[in-house]
């Protein structure tokens, strides 16, 4: 049984949330790449650059981090 939970988020809750994906897929796809699961961090990599596309239209100050948290090494320190 599925049942769906409806949230409304602000705009700048919104991004704040879509950039803590960011970084828990980016986490995700840092681990995958440790453990050479090729086909897991290519999926992952599809992810964040969704998450990413997403932040990128929720507001302009965060464009600027789409191309760091695409390469930067696991973000769990953030």
């Amino acid at each position: 049984m599925h049942s769906s939970i409806a949230m409304s988020f602000e705009p700048e809750d919104k991004e704040k949330e879509l950039l803590a994906l960011a970084r828990l897929v980016t986490y995700a796809r840092d681990s995958s790449r440790t453990l050479n699961v090729e086909g897991v961090q290519y999926c992952l990599e599809l992810a964040l650059a969704a998450l990413l596309k997403e932040v990128e239209e929720c507001g302009d100050k965060s464009a600027l981090l789409t191309n760091e948290l695409m390469s930067r090494a696991s973000l769990g320190n953030c």
